[in-house]
């Protein structure tokens, strides 16, 4: 494994710097990154930017607004959380498995005297609080599994920069979404700083793992900026174009997310589509967007492009075809 220093707190840079790393066809081997973003949010692939955060305040702020190429839902990131990327060759028994990549994590939090674990579709809890969310993507036949840990991060800009998805809070029977995360931090004693947590990780892979540490080369500064410049910055990416619709659905399936849904429908015919949403697929959703557009609108024929799609690469392994069908017709 080679674990690459990284120690800029540009959220353009660090998402180019995962997308350079897995797409590199010259790069093969297992990598650790340990990186934070500054007074960052981070919107999952799939979503509609606009409708996730709090522009007015984003603006006012200048809070920086990122894309990530893997899906989940919209976080917010100071320099008091930390960030962790895994990148393998994928095989059957790593592919969306979470808790398996999570555990090095777990690991650390339970050696600190925490009672950490893995949860639900993606999180690690202490005490029923959650204090990390995270994602996977896939590109041919590697996998990056990446996620957050709120280490000391401001608790109030949270509600201040995102707009929290009420029904997705009351399905849970929690009134906030302060209520139902926490920090590591004040759970701590003795406290540690986050580069002495930072360096725990580290120690934790190295015990299991041949590690190799290094440092990104001009080359690969120049490269992952030039990625950043040209991709992670512009608005096309971060906020997309959405279309203007006749129709808008929103379904939360409970565990496993939800999928708002933007249509243009013509005479019966899908003139134009759009899928949002915090589910966590790693296909993305374009190629699926792509074969309902031109089809009749109707109960037949969504059922057929829905059961020849691979539903699980686009929105979860836990979802059901009846489920996705039921997104689309109302």
């Amino acid at each position: 494994m080679i674990y690459y220093i990284n120690n800029s707190k540009d959220p353009y840079f660090n998402l180019a710097a995962e997308e350079y790393l897995i797409t590199n066809p010259y790069i093969t081997d297992e990598i650790l990154l340990l990186w934070q973003n500054n007074n960052t949010i981070v919107v999952g692939k799939n979503q509609n930017t606009i409708e996730e955060i709090n522009n007015e305040y984003v603006r006012a702020k200048k809070v920086n607004v990122v894309r990530r190429l893997s899906g989940g839902g919209a976080v917010y990131q100071d320099l008091g959380n930390l960030n962790f990327t895994f990148i393998f060759d994928k095989n059957k028994d790593n592919a969306r498995n979470y808790a398996l990549f999570t555990k090095p994590i777990v690991n650390v939090l339970q050696s600190l005297g925490l009672n950490a674990q893995f949860s639900g579709k993606n999180d690690i809890l202490v005490d029923d609080k959650k204090i990390s969310g995270n994602a996977q993507y896939t590109y041919k036949n590697r996998i990056l599994h990446h996620g957050t840990i709120l280490f000391n991060i401001d608790m109030q800009m949270l509600p201040k920069v995102l707009k929290p998805d009420l029904d997705k809070l009351k399905s849970k029977g929690i009134k906030s979404v302060q209520a139902r995360v926490t920090n590591i931090l004040p759970l701590l004693n003795p406290p540690i700083t986050i580069e002495e947590f930072q360096n725990l990780i580290i120690e934790q892979l190295k015990s299991t793992k041949n590690t190799k540490i290094m440092e990104f080369s001009e080359k690969m500064i120049a490269d992952i900026e030039l990625l950043a410049n040209t991709k992670y910055q512009t608005w096309d990416w971060v906020y997309g174009k959405s279309p203007d619709f006749d129709l808008k659905h929103k379904t939360l399936f409970p565990s496993k997310g939800t999928i708002h849904l933007w249509m243009n429908v013509k005479a019966g015919i899908i003139e134009n589509i759009k899928i949002y949403g915090d589910f966590l697929g790693s296909a993305g959703t374009t190629s699926l967007e792509k074969k309902l557009e031109k089809q009749k609108y109707n109960l037949a024929t969504i059922t057929n492009i829905i059961e020849n799609a691979n539903i699980n690469e686009i929105f979860g392994e836990n979802f059901l075809v009846e489920e996705i069908i039921k997104s689309i017709i109302k």
